[in-house]
């Protein structure tokens, strides 16, 4: 298994768990993504998890 493949299922796992987490980890930095995620995902976990798999 490469690393690419790897952080791909973690990736897989976090958005799953805790999308923002999941696009800080595919960003690697704390980009507006990561806040619109939040704010998502603070009305309701279902926008916050769709925007993660997007």
């Amino acid at each position: 298994m490469t690393e690419e493949d790897t952080n791909k299922i973690i990736e897989i796992l976090l958005i799953l768990v805790i999308p923002p987490v999941a696009i800080w980890f595919h960003d690697r930095a704390c980009t507006g993504q990561v806040c619109l995620n939040i704010c998502l995902c603070l009305l309701f976990w279902l926008p916050g998890f769709l925007h993660a798999i997007w």
